[in-house]
């Protein structure tokens, strides 16, 4: 299969183009910079419908991962890079006829446990500028008919060079400003960096007219939620720091969050 996959210079966006390589795919990566993978490099502006229409020449599939991911961006270009940057991607495999979107759980968050129904159809709760963009891709991916769709939602993907997830925890923790709510209790699923590749290229083969994976948007996690407070535990021995950070209360927390993200 030939693949065009977007946004290769992210972790998650190299692992895939290497895990379709590496199965025998033709693999073109569409960014702004050097993907480091071991696919062929095409750069270019997410923003640019003729740049990625010219990439995705010949493609048979798009895997779109390329977004900003910045909660306090500005709205404008939330827009321009997450929704008319998507629109753009599906615009470009529409000759092709496959188009893998790759969201975000955050798009269906209340601050409320969403056990047993993640992959049910969304009710958006734009809590922030980037889960509003997200959705709004969303709506954007299913309204799309001529060719089959999907839409998966990996859930805090961590693994060998991450910088989000381990990078954050361990900042916060060395600057004093992690914090646990309720004592860290809560049931939280990861996803490791390969499984989220994997479940991505699974999502893939399976992009194709009256599959199951086409009807909804789909989450992908590891399958072994555990407290908060034992994940954070183990990041934090594994880098060196053995001071576990306070708790307070939930609502507490989430207001020191919003003051430091």
């Amino acid at each position: 299969m030939k693949v065009l996959v977007t946004g290769g210079s992210s972790l998650l966006g190299r692992t895939v183009a290497n895990f379709l390589v590496a199965r025998g795919d033709d693999v073109t990566c569409f960014q702004r910079s050097a993907s480091g993978s071991t696919a062929v490099d095409v750069l270019g502006d997410i923003r640019d419908r003729a740049e990625l229409i010219a990439a995705a020449d010949g493609v048979d599939a798009v895997v779109h991962l390329a977004a900003l991911v910045a909660p306090k961006a500005p709205w404008a270009d939330m827009v321009a890079i997450n929704v008319e940057g998507t629109r753009n991607a599906l615009n470009a495999a529409v000759a092709g006829g496959r188009f893998v979107y790759i969201s975000s759980p955050s798009v269906a968050f209340h601050d409320q446990a969403s056990v047993g129904v993640g992959a049910l159809a969304a009710d958006y709760s734009g809590r922030d500028g980037y889960a509003r963009s997200k959705a709004l891709a969303e709506n954007v991916v299913r309204s799309e008919s001529a060719i089959p769709t999907v839409i998966l939602r990996p859930h805090l993907v961590w693994g060998p060079g991450d910088t989000q997830l381990i990078g954050r925890i361990v900042d916060r923790a060395r600057s004093g400003k992690l914090v646990l709510p309720d004592g860290g209790r809560a049931l939280v699923d990861t996803t490791y960096l390969d499984d989220a590749a994997a479940g991505i290229v699974a999502g893939l083969d399976h992009c194709i007219a009256g599959d199951e994976a086409t009807t909804r948007p789909l989450v992908i996690t590891g399958g072994e939620p555990r407290p908060l407070r034992d994940l954070v535990s183990s990041i934090l021995e594994a880098a060196g720091l053995d001071r576990m950070p306070r708790s307070v209360p939930a609502p507490v927390a989430g207001l020191l969050g919003s003051l430091i993200d």
